[in-house]
């Protein structure tokens, strides 16, 4: 779910049976992070960052 947020490209990820954390893009880094107590498998956070990465692009290549 994508949030509000005047800084960033922010989304709210509400996994089943886990925490809720947030992810958001650093356009000056070009880089995601996530909040500091984001449990999780990073092999799993990275699968979350790359649908979210191509949705991204999906958006701007639409017209």
């Amino acid at each position: 779910m994508r949030i509000h947020d005047d800084f960033h490209i922010t989304y709210a990820v509400i996994l089943e049976d886990c925490h809720s954390f947030c992810v958001w893009l650093d356009e000056k880094k070009h880089k995601w992070c996530s909040s500091k107590f984001t449990n999780l498998d990073p092999t799993v956070l990275d699968q979350i960052i790359g649908t979210l990465n191509h949705n991204q692009e999906q958006q701007y290549t639409v017209s």
